[in-house]
């Protein structure tokens, strides 16, 4: 069986034990929708400052990374437990090879966060009509690739992290990540850039080549951390 075998078969096993998980990150990521919808409203109405943009960049960099995981009782785990450093050492006890192991991570990321854009994108665009009024349905195809691109960037980094530090410093991590994203959105607001202002019009131009490369980054950014991956954990003891 090649590594691509073994993860396929070891995704499928993981992911009829977690569609309770996807139920609930759906219901999430739902609710962020609501909460957008005054944000969408004041861009539309062109009444928003520089604050509001910030606001709202600081909406999509934090949350679209995070939609690739499931939200389940393991997130709650990590401080304490520390489940996927346990995870990873149940399966080296089995003849299931790093290769595997990493592959069917970074493939679970990628499927579970294909499926909840799709329903966040398309449910966005459906429910607010000021967004249907900025982009039509062609230029938010573009819009959506840019942030889905994005986010398989920066979620790729958290799976890096999840699978190769211990619970504790991972979640110590998670948090300088919601630093750091606050840092950019300031610094953003102090350019008078703002990242969504730029995706739409962005989308609006037809410009097919930022999505093309925003989720070729994507893709080779989380083949990169795979490979990280690789180095990091085959030198890891999982048992300490």
């Amino acid at each position: 069986m090649t590594s691509w075998q073994g993860a396929w078969r070891l995704l499928r096993f993981d992911g009829s034990r977690s569609w309770i998980g996807l139920l609930i990150t759906i219901v999430f990521v739902s609710y962020m929708i609501v909460v957008m919808m005054p944000i969408f409203d004041d861009l539309h109405q062109h009444e928003n400052t520089g604050g509001s943009f910030w606001g709202y960049d600081l909406v999509y960099l934090s949350i679209l990374p995070t939609m690739g995981f499931l939200m389940n009782r393991s997130v709650l785990q990590y401080w304490g437990r520390d489940p996927y450093t346990r995870y990873n050492a149940y399966l080296r006890t089995m003849p299931i090879g790093w290769n595997t192991i990493i592959l069917a991570r970074l493939l679970q990321f990628i499927v579970v966060l294909t499926i909840v854009s799709l329903y966040f994108f398309t449910l966005q665009y459906v429910a607010l009509n000021e967004l249907r009024e900025l982009m039509t349905p062609g230029e938010y195809v573009i819009f959506s690739f840019i942030w889905y691109g994005y986010a398989m960037m920066a979620g790729s980094t958290y799976v890096f992290f999840e699978q190769s530090v211990k619970g504790k410093i991972y979640m110590f991590i998670c948090f300088c990540y919601l630093l750091l994203y606050a840092l950019v959105g300031l610094m953003l607001w102090q350019a008078d850039t703002h990242l969504m202002f730029t995706a739409i019009e962005v989308s609006r131009d037809h410009s097919i080549l930022w999505p093309l490369l925003s989720v070729l980054l994507g893709f080779t950014v989380a083949a990169l951390m795979g490979v990280l991956i690789w180095k990091r954990n085959t030198k890891r003891n999982l048992l300490e």
